[in-house]
């Protein structure tokens, strides 16, 4: 039985139709803002989502109350923070692929 996820995002803007070097351009000012609020990964999960916006995972979690002060103190710095349960692309992911974040 798979375990359910909640996964915090933190959220950036939309990577249209840019090319690589403007899309990392946004990931790049994200990680800057997220960093002068005194805030820093040890690695930095970027994804997005199904209107090709960025998201950072900031946390993935067993419990979504388990991620409620996280969320709390990510929104008090001015972040807007999606939940999400799935990942965009998970459904295409060839069987056995390990992700970073899963354990």
């Amino acid at each position: 039985m798979v375990q359910k996820m909640y996964f915090v995002c933190i959220c950036g803007t939309s990577y249209g139709n840019l090319g690589f070097d403007e899309r990392e351009r946004i990931r790049e000012n994200l990680r800057r803002r997220i960093e002068s609020a005194g805030i820093r990964f040890v690695e930095y999960c970027w994804v997005w989502d199904e209107n090709d916006k960025c998201l950072l995972v900031a946390g993935t979690y067993e419990r979504l109350e388990d991620a409620e002060q996280w969320i709390t103190s990510l929104e008090s710095l001015g972040f807007e923070i999606e939940i999400r349960t799935r990942l965009p692309g998970e459904d295409s992911e060839a069987p056995g692929i390990r992700r970073g974040w899963d354990s």
